[in-house]
């Protein structure tokens, strides 16, 4: 009897260390994603949030002056933007066509910095941010973000365009051309335009 309880209590405990092994530690596994979980989330719709990507995501590398003209609602703009994106983060200098300080814009994963007298003070610096990594940032990391909050972020064959869905309704269309990337966010009414400047 006590050596059917013994091999039955030796079973038990195999079995717990099989099951326990077989699970990765918390924060070890490879496919678990790196989001700014420290910054406030995205909310991309009135009731889905998502927090915003690390930067080690960035799919490219963007060094250049580009045009940045946009509108929302009534309202519409055009400056010129230094724009960096990479690995390491994102990092927007904004000017005029006189060369006039516009404002900045940071990115790092840990942080973001946002100073600019041109834009309103309640514009999150993280939609943007949101916006940019929606355009340059790896496909498979955004959908999986995405569909965490039970949304849908669809990447077209050639990669022309990218899309976020809630359910049937189209939030955002991302197009992306040779020199040019649009973004048009149709629930928040607003769009705007980075275009290279040629050299």
């Amino acid at each position: 009897m006590i050596k059917k309880i013994l091999s039955a209590f030796t079973l038990i405990l195999i079995l717990l260390f099989i099951s326990c092994a077989s699970k990765p530690a918390a924060g070890n596994n490879e496919s678990e994603l790196k989001l700014c979980t420290n910054l406030r989330p995205v909310y991309v719709t009135n009731t889905k949030k998502i927090f915003l990507l690390m930067p080690e995501y960035s799919a490219a590398i963007t060094d250049a002056v580009q045009l940045l003209e946009g509108s929302f609602g009534k309202t519409k703009f055009s400056l010129l933007s230094y724009t960096q994106i990479d690995q390491k983060g994102i990092s927007l200098s904004l000017f005029n066509d006189f060369g006039t300080d516009m404002g900045n814009l940071s990115f790092n994963g840990e942080k973001i910095n946002f100073d600019s007298a041109y834009f309103p003070s309640a514009l999150p610096a993280e939609y943007i941010v949101n916006d940019i990594q929606n355009a340059f940032y790896d496909v498979k990391a955004l959908s999986r973000n995405y569909e965490n909050a039970k949304l849908i972020f669809e990447n077209t064959e050639n990669g022309e365009y990218r899309r976020v869905f809630d359910g049937r309704n189209l939030i955002e269309e991302i197009r992306i051309l040779n020199n040019t990337v649009i973004i048009k966010n149709f629930l928040r009414g607003y769009e705007y335009n980075l275009t290279k400047v040629e050299e």
